[in-house]
């Protein structure tokens, strides 16, 4: 095993690890996407299935069952421990969206027709797009806590770490998986358009309470309603009532 796959699963490692530890911590999981997580831990079980027939090494098996585990626990959390602070109005991205073509593709598109091959290839289509949701839940939030900066970068280094893995072994061992270096491409394209756009992004760097958000947010700010003005806006910060009848603050006082 090389530096960049070491360093990598570690980057993998820290994310999932941060992301469990919030949760733990905060008794929270808003900002969160729920079904990504979901989308995570099928693809770990199409991944990871054989871990009892096929052993290549203890830290190969041990790898394998914390990513099992630790996404398993996450959803348990997510969806029963703290349910109530699962925001589904937010997090409505049809994952069948993704799961249905990859699992098309990964049917007529593998190295080998076999069940474990075809699971493999599933999971390697599957997690060039499940970070999706949870990028259009930060979308539909229209804010990024500083929490969710940090998971989201250990991912995105674990990719580019293993891109780095890729580009080793083949100037190494001539090793190469088309299958994996396109799917590996796809999602470091996902995770670069993601860190563009993040540039763009309101931050709120103090709190992951997603009830202070604004509505004043990146990609979904709403265009202003015809017939507003800056009459209109002082009128409305200065609080005015215009309703009939209604005392405007003109008349003078009693003495």
């Amino acid at each position: 095993m090389n530096i960049f796959r070491a360093l990598g699963d570690g980057s993998h490692s820290i994310a999932i690890g941060f992301l469990l530890s919030f949760i733990l911590y905060s008794k929270s999981c808003k900002g969160y996407s729920g079904k990504t997580q979901i989308l995570y831990l099928i693809l770990f079980i199409s991944r990871y299935i054989d871990l009892f027939i096929n052993f290549i090494s203890i830290y190969n098996s041990v790898m394998k069952c914390f990513f099992i585990l630790s996404k398993a626990v996450i959803v348990y959390l997510m969806y029963w421990q703290f349910k109530d602070t699962r925001q589904k109005e937010h997090d409505t991205f049809r994952i069948e969206i993704l799961l249905i073509p990859c699992g098309i593709l990964a049917y007529f598109v593998n190295h080998e027709f076999s069940v474990m091959e075809v699971l493999w290839t599933f999971s390697i289509y599957l997690e060039s797009v499940c970070i999706i949701p949870q990028l259009y839940m930060i979308k539909q939030i229209g804010i990024i806590s500083s929490d969710q900066i940090i998971y989201l970068s250990f991912l995105g280094a674990y990719r580019a770490l293993y891109i780095f893995n890729w580009i080793y072994r083949y100037e190494t061992e001539y090793f190469y998986d088309v299958l994996a270096d396109v799917g590996g491409f796809i999602q470091t394209t996902i995770y670069v358009f993601a860190l563009i756009v993040f540039c763009f992004v309101k931050k709120d760097l103090t709190t992951n309470n997603v009830d202070d958000y604004d509505d004043d947010c990146w990609l979904i700010k709403e265009k202003e309603e015809k017939g507003s003005s800056s009459l209109t806006k002082v009128i409305h910060n200065l609080n005015i009532n215009l309703e009939p009848g209604a005392d405007l603050g003109f008349t003078k006082s009693k003495k």
